[in-house]
């Protein structure tokens, strides 16, 4: 029965690629579409404040569909763990050799510094808070992988990369409701009074560094959430690692 069910979500799933496919607009259509790559292009330091135009895209002219891609991952570490339960690891392991432990422990400031200027710096430079988020998620994945479950839980407890997810979600759809509060709209960037700045500055881009800064924050907990209720639900009935 499970396998006919998935077998007709994947057709339904298919016709729907196979229309959407078919409904793109032609070539002629398709120059209309360049307006809004320009006036990005032309406009995007002055209406945003951010020189990475990608960060300009993500978090204040698309900011609605960044709202959906954070709410897909919530659902995404949701539904991952209600399949599995994310129970602590309660078996102890001893991880990797000593040689590995120690090479970790030298990187680990180093890795969370590099996930921590990629978030820090995505209004300037490539990167942001997807980016750096995954960065510090493989930080916590890494711990896991050669101290242990055991040792990564005690570091950092499932329920608080949880409750850390969770807080991401809510910090973002704070900011955005900020925008009300100061005469502007939900999400609103520099139009709503936040500071400006200057164009190239640490502390520009009025609200963009801070929705960077919450989705790092959302992903790395996200990401390492999911990868630890799947390993210590699998420990219930293995050896553990």
């Amino acid at each position: 029965m499970k396998k006919l069910l998935c077998i007709l979500i994947l057709i339904a799933l298919a016709g729907v690629l196979f229309h959407a496919v078919d409904t793109l607009p032609s070539a002629a259509e398709r120059k209309e579409f360049g307006v809004a790559s320009k006036h990005i292009r032309s406009h995007a330091i002055r209406d945003s404040g951010a020189i990475n135009l990608v960060a300009a895209v993500l978090f204040d002219y698309r900011g609605f569909d960044t709202l959906g891609e954070v709410t897909v991952i919530f659902s995404a570490v949701a539904g991952v763990g209600l399949l599995f339960p994310g129970k602590a690891a309660t078996k102890k392991a001893e991880g990797l050799s000593p040689i590995a432990k120690g090479s970790v422990a030298t990187l680990v400031p180093f890795i969370f510094l590099v996930g921590f200027y990629i978030v820090l710096h995505g209004h300037l430079s490539p990167g942001g808070g997807f980016q750096g988020g995954v960065v510090w998620g493989s930080l916590l994945i890494l711990l896991g992988i050669v101290y242990g479950t055991s040792y990564a839980e005690g570091v950092v407890t499932q329920n608080a990369k949880t409750i850390t997810e969770c807080l991401g979600a809510l910090a973002f759809i704070g900011l955005g409701c900020l925008g009300l509060f100061t005469g502007g709209w939900f999400l609103a960037n520099l139009e709503a009074g936040y500071p400006h700045g200057i164009p190239g500055a640490l502390v520009s881009a009025g609200v963009i560094p801070l929705l960077s800064f919450v989705v790092g924050i959302k992903i790395g907990a996200g990401l390492s959430a999911i990868f630890y209720s799947m390993v210590n639900d699998g420990a219930e009935d293995g050896d553990g690692t």
